[in-house]
């Protein structure tokens, strides 16, 4: 035990020598309202099913690869060629597992030790919550569903600051259907409400639904979306920021101008 003003000039030393890191994504407005994100962060990304969570973190793998970071993908939901097929980016210049295990934690942070090492990677991404396990916890008897969860959340969190990384996470909503036109509230996280109080930051984003048009059977907005920072712990501003899908990436809509054709969502 030391004294925390001892500590905190030990602490300031040794940022001297290291540059201060932040990742943005391109898009202003959530920069802005974030001031970027950092190492040590959980951030959790959700919406609606086949909202665009996948291609929403691409989109800032995209952006932090021109910034020369160093991103790790694990993709349980697509399987590799799909993924790479969705990708907004003509140079793959990212990291994947040569090969793909289950969601085993203790192999997940292996891995991210071994990107870390070799590549010195600086951003995780893991898609999604629902195919994670911890083996610890599966042997502890009576542990309802909930906490089960929350431990897999809070152990990524560890994860995080324990490698100084930068963890997205993706997860789904508690409803396979979302007829509103507001964003879910973090409440709306499937299993377990610990995963809105354990990351730093959760983002959620849906498509625009269109408005009620007797002669229209469109349901959505064309290639219209919304994004919102439902939850920060860091400064406490949330906000909604319009977008727009094209050419496989999310962009800001202010300032956009429209396509003559619309490219397919």
């Amino acid at each position: 035990v030391i004294h925390a003003e001892e500590k905190r000039k030990e602490i300031e030393e040794q940022r001297k020598n290291v540059p201060k890191f932040l990742a943005n994504t391109g898009i202003f407005n959530l920069d802005d309202c974030l001031g970027g994100f950092r190492k040590g962060w959980l951030v959790v990304v959700s919406g609606p099913p086949k909202a665009g969570k996948t291609s929403l973190c691409q989109t800032f793998t995209k952006k932090f690869v021109e910034d020369n970071l160093k991103c790790l993908w694990f993709s349980y939901e697509l399987g590799l060629e799909e993924l790479f097929d969705k990708f907004p980016m003509e140079k793959l210049d990212f990291y994947v597992p040569n090969y793909m295990q289950s969601g085993n934690l203790e192999w997940i942070e292996q891995k991210i030790i071994e990107a870390k090492q070799n590549f010195n990677t600086d951003i995780v991404f893991i898609d999604n919550l629902d195919f994670l396990r911890d083996p610890d916890d599966l042997r502890k008897v009576n542990l309802n569903l909930a906490s089960y969860v929350g431990g897999i959340v809070q152990r990524l969190k560890s994860i995080a600051v324990n490698q100084n990384i930068i963890i997205f996470l993706m997860a789904h909503i508690r409803k396979n259907e979302w007829t509103s036109k507001d964003l879910p509230a973090s409440e709306e996280l499937r299993d377990s409400g610990q995963v809105a109080q354990l990351a730093d930051i959760v983002l959620m984003i849906m498509r625009r639904r269109a408005k009620r048009d007797l002669n229209s059977e469109e349901v959505y907005e064309g290639n219209r979306a919304v994004m919102g920072i439902i939850e920060n712990r860091h400064n406490g501003k949330t906000k909604k920021i319009p977008l727009i899908f094209q050419n496989k990436e999310f962009l800001e809509e202010y300032g956009y101008v429209e396509p003559k054709k619309q490219s397919v969502w």
